[in-house]
């Protein structure tokens, strides 16, 4: 494999139009088509994450035959397919989930009950549904609820959305309308109704779903009679009519409707984050598993598609058990998946070929940062905002805001099972709820990794599988310590913080324990496997989508997986981490989560080499814009973060920057959220970002700025693109970064690509060299780079090994071969000293970006002096 090609479908892009992009990529040197999900997501879905059906292909996408057509053309053109599935979530929004649809018309006696995660005892049997704009009180008293009947049959009407309706809870109304109309065999059907079990045993369920169907196929029979409908619609209308009556229908469901605050602390369902609509699955029943991975074994069996990325594995249950039975269904797939590794932490021992980049992002984003302007970019930011840059007090403050907020039901049902275990011991047996949900968030707050994965649940249906070795098979052992070990001390020194903030050290050292899976008391366990599928949400919402917009002394480090803690990275630690990676993992830099594009982060980046010019522009930006604010107080944070972010997109369109602010304002939560928008302040700070880009003298001055950024924006943006090009693992492009890449955030990073223009400017390459464009240049590199990968694989397949340049700043140079025969030098943090130079292995190597040849010792500032990477290859 050479590379892939990440591609967003959605309505405005599907089927149709991947197959006419499928010539170019090949062109390109494009092996894979990296695929977001195709199976039928919820209507109007623009990303396809909230999958609905299992086993059905998209019909916004191009349905079965669409996806058969871009098969076809895929493989016609050299090209296999790696697609991104789903297992951890589903969409339960609308009415096109049946699993869902089943379990909110049975409850617990449903077929697919146990399909979804949710705490039955938590919601007393019953599903709560937080979809009510109003309480259930008023909505029940000014008609927003009722039963209807229409062609679909009955339902419960919320608004205008639709809910399935237990049969059972029909008895009294068809009953009554029955004996209005004289009909005694609707009245028959009324207490046939009445008699449905809700049992779960097997064979109660069986009958439960025989008898409802065979009663309701009667019952649709039944009301097309005149006599039948005209007194089925009078009892509706007279329950609808009568609240008392219509609560008692209602109440009779298996599910609650609910005002969507309930949302924040009484769920009883896992979801995906925050996202009352995204469902969590039980991926550990083995029918589960086999249901919904259905089609996709059947293409990876078939040949259809090579391998499949794995969206959110730590919301897994347990990732290890859910990997291991797919490599054995898939032993020759390649398996990817997505994984957020913090610092040094590398993957547990699973059978997979690696991850999916972001930590390939994370180190590269590093290594272009100069170090030496850490200390003035921090004083900067200080003293722009006024906010002291304290990486673990901002992301402590910010686990604990999502904990007590947004993800306040998960926290919520931790408690429960925590009280529980803490009732079971006499030691910790008058500890309140208060005090344990105080315990368990100041552990939390501390994790050091987004997850603990403790040993798997037996599964007789798996052999021992051991982990897929990766490089150098680092991921079994750590330093020389497993993975149990880890993650025991990772929890201890969560606990250990825990107790220097104050938290009971007693309470404290209990929870630790359970948290570790060392105490055997059910509850204690419970806690153990529930707590590894919640913190990585916390974390994430915390770090990521909170702390991330707020600490931003340097926006390019504010991204997915990066350590705000941690400024930069020496060459020999990039090198390291390089030297392990595995052939099989994806290399990233760009992807539909990266919070700005990968040029975008390289242009911000630049500005750890000018600090000071930085701190004199921004005071003088400040002062000329603070009029716009008009009388509301500004916010210093959202400034300087949209300071860097103009610069880094420049030119950047008014509307455009106004989505960007909106979104990084409700993430940072400090003035506006997504759940209580503060319309005054967002007016505010819309008119801020239009009143700046308005002002033409100060544009002028951003403009000059970043044109003097651009020539170090352009090497960083070339260093990391070529390291990504030529590490061990398979470079992945995202769709439209084969250009300059000035995207900001989700939704703007999903904008339509010009695949015509792109198409043109590698015509024009070919042809003519790549230019000082930044947009040409990559282009040609990538051109350059996937044609010698795909002519002497062999040459990527070989060891990696550091090369260190010679002279003044030799620091500036990150340089690497593989084997024998290969030589990645690029230039970062910098300029480089005129006298440092690289000293060649014998031989004659030729820059394949250039065509020039080079012996013996080159000063780097020569080698770069026509192009700024180079990628040598010795010849004969």
């Amino acid at each position: 494999m050479t590379a892939t090609y990440r591609l967003q479908l959605h309505a405005g892009f599907t089927f149709a139009h991947a197959r006419e992009v499928a010539p170019y990529l090949a062109e390109l040197g494009i092996t894979h088509l990296y695929l977001s999900p195709i199976l039928q997501a919820a209507a109007g879905s623009t990303h396809g994450y909230d999958v609905v059906d299992s086993h059905r292909v998209s019909l916004e996408l191009g349905g079965e035959a669409g996806f058969a057509a871009l098969v076809i053309e895929a493989k016609r053109h050299g090209l296999a397919i790696l697609l991104d599935i789903v297992p951890n979530h589903m969409s339960i929004a609308g009415t096109g989930n049946a699993w869902w649809m089943d379990v909110l018309a049975n409850g617990a006696a449903s077929y697919y009950a146990h399909y979804f995660d949710v705490d039955w005892a938590a919601g007393d049997d019953r599903v709560t549904l937080p979809v009510l704009g109003v309480r259930y009180g008023h909505a029940l008293a000014t008609g927003l609820l009722g039963v209807i009947c229409d062609d679909a049959g009955f339902a419960i009407r919320a608004g205008d959305a639709r809910y399935p309706i237990a049969p059972e809870s029909l008895a009294g109304i068809v009953r009554r309308a029955g004996e209005q109309a004289g009909v005694a065999e609707l009245a028959f059907v009324g207490d046939a109704l009445a008699a449905l079990s809700r049992a779960t045993d097997p064979e109660a369920r069986r009958r439960r779903h025989r008898d409802q169907g065979v009663l309701a196929a009667r019952l649709a029979e039944l009301g097309r009679q005149p006599a039948c409908e005209a007194a089925l619609e009078a009892e509706l209308a007279a329950v609808n009519a009568d609240p008392v009556a219509l609560d008692g229908v209602l109440e009779a469901q298996a599910y609650r409707l609910v005002h969507w605050s309930v949302a924040t602390s009484e769920l009883p369902y896992r979801r995906f984050f925050d996202i009352n609509t995204l469902v969590g699955l039980r991926m550990e029943a083995l029918d589960v598993f086999e249901d919904r991975h259905a089609r996709v074994f059947e293409w990876l069996a078939g040949g259809t598609i090579a391998g499949v990325r794995i969206d959110h594995v730590d919301g897994l249950r347990d990732p290890r058990q859910y990997l291991a039975r797919l490599r054995t269904r898939a032993p020759a797939a390649w398996i990817v998946v997505e994984k957020i590794l913090i610092g040094d932490e590398r993957l547990p021992p699973w059978p997979i070929d690696g991850t999916t980049g972001y930590d390939f992002a994370e180190r590269i984003g590093t290594l272009l940062v100069d170090p030496a302007g850490e200390a003035a970019l921090t004083a900067t930011f200080e003293a722009y905002t006024g906010v002291t840059f304290d990486a673990p007090a901002a992301s402590r403050q910010a686990r604990h805001e999502v904990a007590g907020e947004t993800l306040h039901s998960e926290v919520t049902h931790l408690v429960e099972l925590a009280a529980r275990a803490c009732a079971a011991s006499p030691a910790t047996r008058d500890y309140t709820r208060a005090e344990i949900e105080h315990a368990l968030v100041e552990i939390v707050a501390g994790y050091p990794v987004y997850r603990t994965y403790l040993a798997p649940d037996p599964a007789p249906d798996l052999p021992d599988l051991p982990g897929r070795a990766l490089a150098d098979g680092s991921q079994h052992l750590v330093l020389g310590r497993s993975q149990p070990e880890l993650d025991r001390e990772r929890i201890a020194r969560a606990a250990r913080a825990a107790v220097s903030t104050g938290a009971d050290a007693d309470l404290v050292a209990f929870l630790e324990l359970a948290l570790a899976g060392e105490l055997a008391q059910p509850d204690a366990q419970a806690l153990a496997r529930a707590a590894q599928q919640i913190t990585g949400a916390i974390v994430a919402k915390g770090d990521e989508d909170t702390a991330s917009y707020r600490l931003v002394r340097l926006a390019s480090r504010c991204e997915v997986g990066a350590e705000l803690a941690t400024f930069a990275r020496t060459p020999d630690e990039i090198h390291r981490a390089l030297a392990r990676g595995g052939a099989r993992t994806l290399l990233a830099t760009a992807t539909h989560d990266t919070k700005r594009g990968e040029d975008v982060r390289a242009r911000i980046a630049v500005l750890s080499e000018t600090p000071a010019e930085w701190a004199a522009c921004v005071q003088r930006w400040r002062d000329r814009s603070d009029r716009h604010w008009g009388p509301v107080p500004p916010d210093r944070t959202f400034e300087y973060l949209m300071w860097q972010t103009f610069v880094g997109a420049w030119p950047l369109a008014a509307d455009r920057a106004v989505q960007y602010a909106q979104k990084a304002l409700r993430e940072a939560r400090s003035r506006t959220t997504w759940r209580a928008p503060d319309e005054r302040f967002e007016q505010a700070s819309e008119r801020w970002v239009r009143g700046v880009l308005a002002d033409a003298e100060l544009c002028n001055e951003l403009a000059t700025f970043v044109a003097r950024l651009a020539p170090r924006a352009r090497a960083n943006s070339l260093a990391q693109l070529l390291v990504k090009l030529c590490a061990p693992g398979v470079p992945d492009l995202y769709q439209g970064c084969e250009l300059a890449d000035l995207a900001l955030v989700d939704p703007d990073n999903r904008r339509p690509v010009d695949y015509a223009l792109r198409r043109s400017v590698l015509r024009a390459v070919r042809a003519g060299g790549p230019g000082d464009e930044l947009g040409a240049s990559k282009l040609w590199t990538i051109e350059r780079a996937l044609a010698l990968r795909r002519d002497r694989p062999t040459l990527f397949a070989a060891p990696y090994t550091a090369l260190a340049a010679i002279g003044p700043r030799a620091d500036r140079a990150f340089v690497f071969a593989r084997g024998a025969e290969l030589i990645v030098a690029v230039p970062r943090a910098g300029a480089i000293d005129p006298e440092t130079r690289l000293e060649l292995p014998p031989g004659s190597w030729r820059n394949a970006l250039t065509g020039e040849r080079h012996t013996g010792a080159i000063m780097l500032a020569a080698l770069w002096s026509k192009f700024p990477v180079a990628l040598l290859v010795r010849e004969g």
